[in-house]
């Protein structure tokens, strides 16, 4: 176990007197750089909504410091907001389980293989959802996660923070007090989904309220039932079960392609290629 106000994007101020505007222009910017140097940057979040207070209690450096560095790898500075690989073997790496054996030097190098950092995904191609309902996600999967990773559902629907201080925000309490800036800003860190699903409890009921304005107007009501209609959710890259890192050390990218790359797509190192927008089309 683990140790022991703002309304829409562009308007207001963030906790702290953050200008809640000037985290839209600096996240445009990142996205800029990040093109120019030929890599989508992913995002680091915490898995736990505790773990701003556990880094502040030493917990980072303690007897618990590989809990720590997997599942609060922003608070205690593993990797950054704003992440990606820094080696082109990363994903060879990961496939060989040295995320595990290898935990404290590959999750600081190679946070996307290992699943701290998740990048966001988006069909490249216009004729995706057509070979998609062809079959080609098990028939050319390489390709076809490369390129329709949505289509292909290795990349699915989850909450991320949207900005780097969302952890601290958490624990001071910013959640509760300005909910309004805080779900739409940092639904991860305020438990905005329920586990790394994010989705509507009833999509019909959830459209009329989002409308009807009722995402700004009751926050803390609405974006937990309807994060979806509510603009909350984001499409990344990510492994969907926790088996995934043995099954990839055992061989099963190679030998099991078809499941493996949608199920398992950061340890077969399929979300490091997603990360790249320089997708060259394999033979």
């Amino acid at each position: 176990r683990g140790p022991a106000g703002r309304v829409e994007r562009g308007e207001g101020r963030g906790p702290g007197g953050s200008a809640a505007l000037d985290g839209v222009a600096m996240r445009w910017v990142l996205g800029v750089v990040a093109l120019s140097v030929g890599v989508w940057a992913g995002v680091c979040n915490d898995k736990r909504v505790d773990c701003a207070n556990w880094a502040r209690e030493g917990e980072c450096a303690g007897e618990n410091v590989k809990f720590m560095m997997l599942n609060c790898p922003l608070s205690c500075g593993v990797c950054s907001h704003s992440c990606n690989d820094t080696d082109v073997s990363c994903g060879a790496w990961a496939k060989a389980g040295e995320c595990e054996a290898n935990s404290e030097s590959m999750l600081r190098v190679c946070p996307t293989s290992c699943g701290l950092c998740n990048p966001e995904c988006k069909d490249l191609l216009e004729d995706c959802a057509v070979w998609g309902s062809a079959g080609e996600c098990n028939e050319n999967p390489e390709f076809m996660i490369r390129n329709c990773p949505v289509t292909c559902e290795a990349c699915k629907s989850t909450c991320r923070d949207f900005q780097a201080d969302c952890p601290g925000w958490t624990a001071d309490g910013e959640c509760f007090k300005n909910p309004g800036f805080m779900y739409k800003e940092c639904p991860n860190s305020c438990g905005v989904c329920e586990g790394v699903k994010c989705a509507d409890g009833n999509s019909t009921q959830c459209q009329i309220w989002a409308d009807a304005g009722e995402c700004l107007n009751n926050p803390l009501a609405v974006m937990k039932e309807c994060p979806d209609s509510c603009g909350v959710c984001s499409t990344v890259c990510m492994d969907h079960d926790e088996s995934c890192a043995g099954w990839a050390k055992d061989g099963q990218c190679e030998d099991n392609k078809g499941f493996m790359y949608r199920v398992c797509p950061g340890s077969c190192g399929m979300c490091q290629a997603i990360e790249s927008p320089d997708k060259d089309e394999l033979q």
